[in-house]
């Protein structure tokens, strides 16, 4: 946690501490209270930090210099370093989902709508001013094999991914666009994959016109 315990609270001078938070002076006098901020703004902006920088790297001073927040507000709303990363994780996670569900639905044929996705995943992952990867990739390989919270919220959101891709290429194969030999389940878990790779490849400066060839590729196996 990053509030400070009682026993340092006495070490460092008895309440004086502990009054300056509540906005009082040692002589009695109010102190400005932190500024109002919303919540809302404030989470996306520490995710866009946290996305760019990852969770170790990126220090407390860096979050209240990219959220305008000061600490005493952060703390209050949520909580200390790890419970932020964790609420600015579900959120960039529940916007993905909300995109790709969108996208998804947004086309007549299955080649359009998977087409799609990899683009907007091109886009947002390997552009040439937005090469940072996909947040949750980046999460998985420094955090996912040794923080057991983080791997069950990847884990959750990629079984997610997977029904949502696995429901399409089902509608896909009903039309005829999918091989009917294949297995629904194994392909979208595959296309997941795909996506991984496209956020470590955009990483290492693959380029969009390269991970467009990788994506062409990945739907000629499974298009008919």
């Amino acid at each position: 946690m990053f509030l400070t315990p009682w026993s340092a609270t006495l070490r460092m001078g008895g309440c004086i501490p502990l009054l300056r938070r509540a906005g009082v002076q040692a002589d009695g006098s109010n102190m400005g209270r932190p500024k109002e901020f919303d919540p809302d703004v404030a989470l996306s902006a520490a995710m866009e930090r946290f996305w760019e920088g990852g969770f170790e790297a990126t220090s407390l001073s860096d979050i209240t210099a990219s959220t305008g927040v000061q600490k005493a507000s952060l703390y209050a709303t949520y909580g200390d370093k790890r419970q932020l990363f964790l609420t600015a994780l579900s959120r960039y996670q529940d916007e993905g989902l909300v995109r790709l569900t969108a996208t998804l639905g947004a086309h007549a044929t299955a080649r359009a709508a998977f087409e799609a996705v990899f683009a907007g995943v091109i886009t947002e992952c390997a552009s040439k001013d937005r090469s940072r990867g996909c947040l949750c990739v980046n999460t998985a390989v420094e955090l996912g094999p040794r923080d057991p919270d983080v791997a069950e919220m990847l884990q959750a959101h990629a079984r997610r991914v997977v029904a949502l891709f696995a429901d399409r290429l089902e509608q896909g194969r009903k039309q005829g666009e999918i091989a009917e030999h294949l297995d629904v389940q194994a392909t979208a878990r595959f296309l997941l994959v795909i996506i991984f790779g496209i956020s470590v490849g955009g990483k290492t400066g693959l380029g969009a016109r390269k991970l467009d060839e990788v994506v062409r590729v990945a739907l000629s196996a499974i298009l008919v």
